[in-house]
């Protein structure tokens, strides 16, 4: 891949105006020559020239790696996901930076043709099911279009959802339904705490009534004696 002498100079090669490609890679290996790194020399010397569209990604993708990582992370997301709504969400978050990253390439170039944006929306499609080319992308190196694999995500296709493996499927039925009766069995406990609770404090009600029924008692019979001293 262009870069893999681990030299900047390489990487921002494929970010030049492209009438300074060839100048500057040619200047780039005399000067690696000049230091004595003659493997370096002969790899960057062999280095050609990126294609419009190509250019126009590189050059998107230095300027916005927040779109790149937004897409990557989509091509991730997809990977892992495990029901048709997470393809879905997943898929979306894809069409979105695809689109994205499309618009932002274009505007890269001062005059993009239909074919070349069409070009550059394959290649961003390609990278999905391609390593390489998404590595390329993100470190702005791409040298030529990149064209989807048949089918699946190089289409814009939704990639197949699993099938859930029957034991599995029989375990999780198995582990919601204790998790639904241990839920039931607390719920259970809650009201009949709360049942011995009202009965306790019912009862203590009934204590104090009949504490106040008392002592209204007395304080009458008193009341009643005080009468019968005055009369007499």
């Amino acid at each position: 891949m262009p870069g893999d002498d681990g030299r900047a100079g390489v990487a921002d090669l494929y970010t030049l105006p492209l009438d300074q490609f060839t100048p500057s890679r040619d200047e780039l290996a005399q000067r690696l020559r000049s230091e004595g790194d003659a493997e370096g020399a002969k790899r960057v010397g062999k280095l050609r020239k990126p294609s419009v569209a190509a250019w126009a990604l590189n050059r998107a993708a230095r300027n916005n790696p927040e779109l790149v990582s937004r897409l990557v992370a989509s091509h991730k997301m997809l990977r892992q996901a495990a029901s048709r709504q997470e393809v879905e969400e997943a898929s979306e978050t894809r069409r979105q930076a695809v689109a994205i990253l499309t618009d932002a390439a274009m505007a890269e170039l001062e005059k993009g043709s239909l074919q070349t944006r069409d070009r550059i929306n394959r290649t961003l499609l390609a990278v999905a099911t391609d390593a390489q080319g998404e590595i390329a992308l993100a470190a702005g190196t791409l040298v030529r279009e990149l064209e989807p694999s048949g089918g699946g995500w190089g289409e814009m296709e939704l990639p197949p959802v699993p099938e859930p493996d029957p034991a599995e499927q029989a375990v999780l039925v198995a582990e919601r339904a204790r998790e639904q009766a241990r839920k039931l069995e607390t719920e259970a406990e809650d009201a009949e705490s709360q049942v011995e609770a009202a009965k306790e404090a019912l009862a203590e009600a009934r204590r104090r009534a009949k504490r106040a029924r008392a002592t209204a008692d007395k304080a009458t019979a008193e009341a009643r004696r005080a009468e019968e001293d005055v009369e007499d």
